[in-house]
């Protein structure tokens, strides 16, 4: 589990944390959004919600990340714990949930982890839910940019099918985010279709893949 570390996850026995991911989307929100703001000078909701689903991506990798490598973490988003680090919040979770994978486990990540926060930080921050996903595949599709097995590559198909995210969603929205391209096409030379706000942080500019970069 010691790779999980490269998308900011601590898999530990006892892990712990200043809050979890669940209280943070419901009534510890205001506390959380202090924590942001105080760390990265979001000047707003929209930006803080944007910069931590940015940190949030991260875990979602490494939920794709295991699931490429057979395995999958199970615990509910009240077990996902939030800790304070220098370069902003990372992720610790118990090393109980850890099991083989299982038939459904993808469509488990999408619907169970990723759905929930975004909806939930979409609505608290008045932002708009295809920046948050977008947030999430920038690490996916780089994460996935490393993989070369068969597994990955089969998952890598079946999150840019429609059907894997319906009847929830509507459409892939990480098809949507190839622009055009092909997966191959889109990992070799990475590009936004949305910003993600980080710019409106004071002293930071705009991303290199960001498209009001041109």
């Amino acid at each position: 589990m010691k790779e999980l570390a490269l998308f900011q996850v601590a898999v530990q026995d006892g892990a712990t944390g200043f809050m979890t991911v669940q209280e943070g989307m419901d009534s510890r929100f205001p506390e959380l959004f202090s924590e942001l703001s105080q760390t990265t000078e979001a000047p707003n909701r929209a930006v803080a919600s944007s910069i931590f689903m940015r940190r949030f991506g991260f875990f979602i990798t490494a939920q794709l990340y295991l699931l490429a490598h057979g395995k999958m973490w199970d615990g509910k988003l009240e077990n996902v714990h939030m800790v304070k680090t220098p370069g902003g919040i990372s992720f610790a979770v118990d090393d109980q949930f850890l099991r083989e994978r299982r038939d459904g486990d993808l469509e488990t990540v999408l619907k169970e982890y990723a759905m929930p926060v975004v909806e939930a930080f979409r609505k608290i921050g008045h932002v708009s839910k295809l920046i948050l996903w977008e947030n999430i595949w920038g690490y996916s599709i780089w994460m996935y940019g490393m993989q070369d097995s068969p597994q990955a590559e089969r998952d890598v198909e079946s999150l840019m099918d429609a059907a894997l995210w319906q009847p929830e969603m509507r459409k892939s929205f990480f098809h949507q985010f190839l622009g055009g391209c092909t997966f191959s096409e889109a990992k070799s030379d990475y590009k936004r279709i949305t910003c993600c706000l980080l710019k409106e942080v004071p002293g930071t500019d705009k991303c290199p893949y960001c498209p009001m970069a041109k």
